[in-house]
């Protein structure tokens, strides 16, 4: 078995990444039903808005775990539903720090926030963050992912928000030793909203805006300790043998290694196997063969396993057992 899949601090961390139709969610069931025959307890979680995983496993799935076979596990996360508790777990928050501000409607600001940029990257997140910390009820967890693209963001968002909250940790910092400053010269400012008084914090233990950020911080750092642990966590691209998916794996490859997250495998899904010569397909053979050059010359040092193109489509656990063995054991 590949030395990269095996758990070895605690769980481990699996993500299969690619563009569009390359045949992710497949090989994802498939490298899942592998590791659960070989003893790993396992979870296999969709975080693709376009839920495949239910279709492959011939399984009807939902956002709780159900077991499928000894050992493994699968869930479909619901996006709608992950970006309606990211905001309520937001409002809450900040119902709670800025409770001097109920005066703004924040029932309207939130309605708005739901359709801003970024929203989907951060209830993503949230999702991974809420599977990881429970991480230690499973030896693997394997993610499908959704497109490139999506997927990427997500995975660069932790040391992004590490820098963001490390900026703002700063400029409240700042903030209170001002507030401090003016308070010895002046005493401690007070104001009352609605009846109610309110005291403005000096210090960093009693100041429930830094409480909020160290909070946050921790989690993001605890999810970026995770994604860039070689021991933990491995990324698994599938493309298919042409350029564009190509291009796209060398871009995500490129990504992921500046953020430092284990790329370590390329699963080279759809490869023709002619063993009689058809005229008809020799230009698909020929750009298939310069494709497979291409990533042997770019991706030196990466796991590459080919998967030929079956005559139909593998679906249920009965068709997976072997393409997953293929993966797993490279």
């Amino acid at each position: 078995m590949l030395d990269f899949l095996r758990p070895k601090k605690g769980y481990r961390v699996i993500f299969f990444i690619g563009k569009g139709g390359v045949g992710k969610t497949t090989s994802s069931a498939a490298a899942a039903i592998a590791l659960a025959e070989r003893g790993y307890k396992t979870l296999i979680v969709s975080l693709d808005p376009a839920h495949n995983l239910g279709d492959v496993l011939m399984e009807k799935l939902s956002d709780k775990p159900k077991k499928i076979t000894e050992n493994l596990y699968a869930a479909e996360l619901d996006m709608e539903k992950l970006i309606k508790a990211y905001l309520k777990h937001l409002e809450e928050s900040m119902k709670h720090t800025y409770r001097y501000l109920t005066v703004i409607n924040l029932e309207k600001y939130f309605e708005v926030l739901r359709y801003s940029p970024g929203i989907e990257e951060y209830a993503t997140l949230e999702a991974i963050r809420d599977i990881l910390k429970k991480g230690d009820e499973w030896d693997v967890i394997v993610f499908d992912t959704p497109p490139t693209g999506l997927t990427l963001r997500v995975l660069a968002l932790p040391k992004i928000s590490l820098i963001w909250t490390d900026k703002l940790i700063e400029i409240r910092r700042a903030i209170l030793d001002k507030r401090a400053a003016i308070a010895n010269i002046h005493g401690e400012q007070e104001f009352v909203v609605e009846g109610e008084k309110f005291k403005l914090p000096t210090r960093e233990e009693e100041d429930a805006v830094m409480k909020e950020l160290k909070a946050y911080r921790e989690e993001v750092a605890f999810v970026e300790s995770v994604l860039t642990d070689p021991e933990k966590t491995s990324v698994v691209a599938v493309m298919n043998p042409e350029m564009l998916p190509l291009y796209e794996t060398e871009r995500a490859y490129e990504t992921l290694k500046k953020f430092k997250v284990p790329f370590n495998m390329i699963v080279m899904n759809k490869v023709l196997e002619l063993k009689g010569d058809v005229p008809e397909l020799k230009a698909k053979l020929e750009a298939q063969e310069k494709v497979l050059r291409e990533v042997a010359r770019k991706f030196k040092g990466l796991e590459i396993v080919k998967i030929p193109v079956f005559s139909e489509e593998p679906r249920g656990v009965e068709r997976l057992r072997e393409l997953g063995g293929t993966i797993v054991e490279g």
